[in-house]
């Protein structure tokens, strides 16, 4: 009788856990990141009796997470990946619509320049004439200058962000290692039970920063969640943390990078090149090859334009007979001395030919004998002879002065054309001073002056419109157009790659959760046969209780 009652208390014991479990992930199915738990139940260990081995009903083993790591490991890939391709994506289109816009563009601001010169060399003499070929110039130094201020605050931004996302990668690592320190310590308190719970929660936190940074997962002792950088740095080692850190670049203290501060050390600068996947990872790729880029190549379009103009301009003579001068003012390259310099050189720039300037900046270092040169743009180095006439540097139409003595691995980095625009005006405000006419014919021969309506070298301003000014390579509209074609193309493709990345996220999520999310109607399936479950023990108690009564009976 005693066995008859133990073996249906025992069920009922499986049956109120199981019952516990399913109104658990029923309470739960809206929570993002829980696991469907399940309860194991086994048979009992069986008697030995005289008539054979008798039951003794079940044993409550465990309440298991359903999850499968080859799965998550997947998803996580996949959302690494598609964290990204959006970030870089969501900046370049911001880009795409700021140049190619057809009404606030430079596009149309050269175009309305040159159509008003072109009107200038029909009539020279005009007031009127002139003061519009002004004021377009203007327009056209101020649209630079918008286009220019809209790339350098998308900068800043992304310093921003940087900051902001190296701090939640921080409060999510040490979430994380506390988690292995709880779990390792219920883990002992519970005879290895498992904390469904926080087991969830460290998986959440994983996947979060997963999506911020690309990260490896090592399971240590088959509970402790070891975290480190897809460049092997440590994040995690089981219950403690090491720190991130957003830092001025030694090289360029206007622009964050990001460092690395373990246990007992300094701060390390890490290489943007290894730190891929995430927000972050997505935010430093589209910084370093496109938005530099983009700058770059804006730089160069004003600063050839600009010069060109300048040169042609000075070869004229305005109406009140007074030989031209400079038309538009820009600023100058820049060179930034490396904070762990220890040398006391000085490089000092200058232009000697603009259509040779190219669109990047360089990576000068001095290796102890020679100056070693890199091109950011496509990581190009050369050797850069030194002059031993001026001492002086000489590349892509700058020149860099040297002045002190550099010590071995001194850097610099050269910015040729950063602040062009800038610093960019228009130099002139009387418009007689718009050298329209001109001293010499296109010959060299000297040509008496025309007078007020001389437009010669208005037409000869008019035709820089498509000479291949920049870079040697193309004119001004043809440059602006290349460089709206390139970023029209990367936003086309990315906008592509990333709603494929989406469907692979979306679609391995849907796999994810077939295994670990809660599917009400099965839970309402379990819900009713665990029910079933409980009654029919219940009555396997009572059942005995009457035989029991009836025994009583029958000696009474």
């Amino acid at each position: 009788m005693s066995n008859l009652i133990n073996t249906a208390m025992s069920g009922l014991k499986g049956a109120q856990v199981a019952l516990s479990t399913v109104s658990n992930n029923i309470s739960n199915q809206a929570v993002i990141g829980y696991s469907r738990q399940n309860t194991i139940i086994e048979q009992a260990i069986s008697s030995s009796t005289s008539a054979g081995y008798m039951g003794n009903g079940v044993n409550v083993v465990s309440v298991d997470r359903q999850y499968n790591e080859f799965i998550n490991n997947q998803l996580r890939s996949a959302q690494t990946t598609s964290s990204s391709v959006s970030a870089y994506y969501d900046q370049i289109s911001k880009i795409d619509n700021l140049l190619a816009s057809s009404t606030t563009s430079l596009s149309s601001a050269i175009q309305g320049f040159f159509s008003n010169l072109q009107n200038l060399t029909s009539n020279s003499g005009d007031s009127s004439t002139r003061q519009t070929v002004l004021g377009k110039a203007e327009g056209l130094v101020n649209q630079f200058k918008v286009t220019d201020k809209y790339l350098r605050d998308m900068d800043s931004g992304l310093n921003t962000q940087i900051q902001s996302i190296v701090g939640q990668v921080n409060t999510y690592t040490n979430q994380i290692a506390s988690l292995n320190n709880d779990i390792n310590r219920l883990l002992g308190a519970n005879s290895g039970a498992m904390p469904n719970d926080l087991l969830d929660q460290r998986d959440n936190l994983v996947d979060q920063l997963n999506k911020l940074v690309g990260v490896d997962v090592v399971i240590q002792d088959g509970t402790v969640y070891n975290v480190a950088l897809k460049n092997g740095t440590n994040l995690v080692q089981a219950g403690s943390s090491n720190q991130l850190v957003a830092i001025g670049s030694s090289n360029d203290a206007t622009r964050l990078t990001i460092g690395y501060k373990d246990q007992t050390s300094s701060v390390v600068t890490l290489n943007e090149n290894t730190l891929t996947g995430g927000s972050l990872g997505g935010l430093l790729s589209f910084r370093s090859e496109t938005l530099d880029e983009t700058r770059n190549q804006l730089g160069q379009l004003a600063l050839a334009f600009a010069d060109a103009f300048n040169t042609q301009h000075q070869k004229g003579y305005g109406r009140d007979g007074v030989a031209g001068s400079d038309f538009f003012a820009f600023g100058k390259a820049a060179v930034l001395n490396d904070s762990k310099n220890s040398g006391t050189t000085t490089l000092t720039p200058s232009y000697t030919d603009t259509k040779d300037v190219q669109a990047t900046n360089y990576a000068i270092k001095y290796d102890g004998a020679n100056w070693q040169v890199t091109r950011l743009s496509d990581n190009s180095t050369f050797t850069a002879a030194v002059d031993a006439s001026d001492n002086s540097l000489n590349f892509d139409g700058v020149k860099m002065a040297i002045t002190g003595t550099p010590a071995a691995n001194d850097s610099f980095l050269l910015k040729p054309v950063n602040d062009v625009i800038i610093n960019m005006s228009v130099a002139i405000s009387d418009p007689d001073k718009i050298a329209a006419a001109a001293a010499f014919d296109a010959d060299g021969n000297s040509i008496p002056f025309g007078g007020v309506s001389d437009n010669t070298n208005a037409k000869a301003l008019l035709a820089l419109q498509n000479e291949k000014i920049v870079g040697g390579k193309a004119s001004v509209s043809g440059a602006y157009a290349g460089l709206v074609g390139s970023i029209g193309n990367q936003a086309s493709t990315l906008k592509i790659n990333n709603a494929s990345q989406q469907n692979v996220v979306k679609q391995l999520t849907a796999e994810q959760q077939s295994v670990s999310g809660v599917n009400l109607d099965e839970e309402y399936g379990d819900l009713m046969r665990y029910q079933q479950y409980y009654m029919a023990n219940a009555q396997v108690i009572k059942t005995a209780q009457s035989i029991f009564d009836a025994l009583l009976a029958a000696r009474g």
